[in-house]
């Protein structure tokens, strides 16, 4: 039975995301997957062994989660013992480590996560990682760092996957944005589970409505409350939601459409250009820890990394 442990550069490289991806591509073809993370601020109440057990559970398998932060030193034998006895009841085991590339000395191969920062070495990550290393995903790359990096891991002899940063994984939702810019709901609230990947301005624009408005998915549009004409040309399929800045109210023929489309409409007191001022630090709220995203990163593996490659860390 495989047994795959995770390890990364740093807090957040996305070793969870890398996690939950591969327990997707598993399941897919056929194998039943454990998941253990034996090191955990949060023991009891862990937040990433919770999401990848409730992906478990939505994938018909079951999750081993951390019951306490032991010490390596003291706790070795335990954490060796605990794997063993996942690997007798599942084809898969994904062990996710601490945020270090040293890996823990268990069975198994070692994929690394490395995200970049100016203070990283991707040399230096891949020694950490040891001999066990079975492959390197390089996540959330910089467009102008891809080539670069991805010259850098042609030499190595393991699955490698460049993943450039994507808007999917760094979405909130329409409920987190309402409640970051503090607006009241124009309506009852319909569809406030929905990802915003990008903002746009329903300013004075020179195209017409359509041909702005329909270029991006999952778009939240910010426009003045008394600007009838560009809510009703934002308001199509693309549109997750419109937030109205300013006083005053948005009339009842804008109300009954959204209504109709299920279009949520959040109205905030401050003018446009407060409310966009306002939109920063709203990045820190975005978690990866769903199961749209999940699916998301598992096809970012699927894109970005050989499909060979791939069936071989999960054999």
């Amino acid at each position: 039975m495989a047994v795959l442990q995770i390890v990364g550069n740093q807090s957040g490289a996305g070793k969870t995301s890398l996690a939950a991806a591969l327990t997707i591509k598993a399941n897919a073809i056929g194998k039943k997957v454990a998941y253990f993370k034996p090191f955990s601020d949060a023991p009891n109440l862990d937040p990433d062994s919770a999401f990848i057990s409730l992906l478990l559970q939505s994938l018909g398998g079951s999750a081993v989660t951390a019951s306490n932060k032991p010490n390596v030193s003291d706790n070795l034998n335990g954490i060796q013992a605990a794997v063993a006895k996942l690997q007798s009841a599942a084809d898969i085991v994904i062990t996710e480590g601490s945020n270090t590339t040293n890996p823990l000395e268990i069975d198994g191969k070692v994929l690394l996560v490395f995200q970049p920062t100016k203070q990283s070495s991707i040399t230096d990550a891949i020694s950490a990682a040891g001999p066990n290393l079975g492959g390197i995903i390089a996540n959330a790359v910089p467009i102008h760092r891809r080539d670069e990096l991805a010259r850098d891991l042609s030499s190595q002899n393991v699955p490698v996957a460049v993943i450039p940063e994507s808007r999917g994984m760094l979405t909130i939702t329409v409920e987190q944005l309402a409640n970051h810019l503090g607006g009241r709901w124009v309506l009852d609230p319909v569809n406030n589970d929905l990802p915003v990947e990008r903002f746009m301005i329903g300013g004075n624009i020179l195209d017409e409505g359509p041909t702005y408005f329909d270029r991006y998915p999952n778009q939240a549009v910010i426009t003045r409350v008394e600007r009838p004409d560009i809510q009703m040309a934002s308001m199509g399929e693309k549109t997750c939601c419109l937030v109205l800045t300013g006083p005053g109210e948005p009339t009842e023929y804008i109300k009954a459409e959204a209504l109709k489309r299920e279009v949520p409409l959040i109205q905030v007191r401050t003018n446009t250009m407060d409310t966009v001022e306002a939109l920063d630090g709203l990045i820190n709220q975005a978690d990866a820890r769903t199961i749209t995203k999940a699916n998301h990163f598992a096809d970012l593996l699927d894109t970005y990394m050989d499909a060979y490659a791939l069936q071989q860390l999960l054999n």
